[in-house]
């Protein structure tokens, strides 16, 4: 008999942080079938075995992209419904048997919000602000516009219904669309946040902010032909609108104003950072940039 959920984990960053997420699926959700595709290191999935040997743990010698690794563990998942989640997380009580809950109700794709547990430093809240602020706490639960990559779970019809972007690496910016195109409804329910808890370098987090940008932008410029050129030169307003969308994310969300006040001005440097990868992807492609996203 299949499991009704399995939980995904796309592995890029290795311990600690994946061992702090499987000891709370382990906490808080031993029932569900968890999945494991790791490309980092001997080290990591030697230990995944040891300490947790029930998680299915799939090894990727050669790096792999993020949703690579998520098609790779949905391929291979029992569950009714897979659950998606990365190594940088934690899940809290209730999140699996919520999940597990609202799809036994019908719900095709659900999900939640996503909470900072790495908030101390400035660098901290703006990384989380650029990444996550669309879906910060509070929300009403109920239909839903979108869902996080990382925390969404999708019943059979609607991995079928996107298998072909899967196979092709797709992030969620590509999945999620076909999904709404197809007639799917999206579901978002407050006890079904997560905690992020990944703590950036600057360094780092500039890298990552240039390499999504990068890879988002070539991705796309494959069927914009001459039109690539236009929106290369349109990314020079993309910091200002962001900017505004960030802002008015966490207006409407259960963050202080204070904090992002004072994180603003390093929010607004990694926005640009974006902006000029997103030209040079426009430009020239998305080279071997998602490789390098954590």
């Amino acid at each position: 008999m299949s499991p009704e959920l399995s939980v995904v984990v796309a592995s890029v960053n290795g311990f600690p942080y994946l061992g702090r997420c499987l000891e709370s699926l382990e906490q808080t959700a031993p029932w569900a079938e968890v999945v494991v595709a790791d490309w980092t290191d001997t080290e990591t999935r030697t230990r995944v075995r040891e300490r947790w040997p029930d998680v299915r743990l799939l090894s990727f010698d050669e790096p792999a992209s993020v949703p690579e690794l998520r098609a790779a563990g949905i391929a291979v998942a029992q569950g009714d419904a897979v659950a998606l989640i990365e190594d940088h997380v934690t899940v809290r009580a209730g999140w699996a048997d919520g999940m597990r809950t609202l799809q036994r109700a019908g719900h095709e794709v659900v999900g939640g919000p996503i909470a900072n547990a790495v908030a101390r430093r400035i660098r901290d809240r703006a990384a989380f602000y650029c990444e996550y602020s669309g879906f910060l706490e509070p929300v009403t639960g109920g239909p839903a516009p979108d869902l996080p990559g990382m925390n969404v779970s999708y019943d059979r019809s609607a991995i079928a219904a996107m298998q072909d972007l899967l196979d092709q690496g797709r992030w969620e910016t590509h999945l999620h669309p076909r999904l709404r195109e197809r007639g799917f409804a999206f579901w978002i329910d407050p006890a079904l946040t997560i905690d992020h808890a990944k703590d950036f370098g600057f360094q780092e987090f500039v890298s990552q902010r240039y390499h999504y940008a990068r890879s988002y932008a070539g991705e796309r410029r494959a069927g914009l032909g001459a039109r690539r050129l236009v929106y290369a030169a349109g990314t020079i307003v993309l910091p200002f609108v962001l900017f505004r969308r960030i802002a008015g994310n966490v207006r409407r969300s259960s963050e202080g104003r204070r904090a992002f006040a004072t994180a603003a001005p390093l929010v607004i440097l990694y926005l640009l950072v974006w902006a000029f990868g997103e030209t040079v992807g426009y430009l020239f492609g998305g080279g071997r940039s998602l490789l390098r996203i954590r």
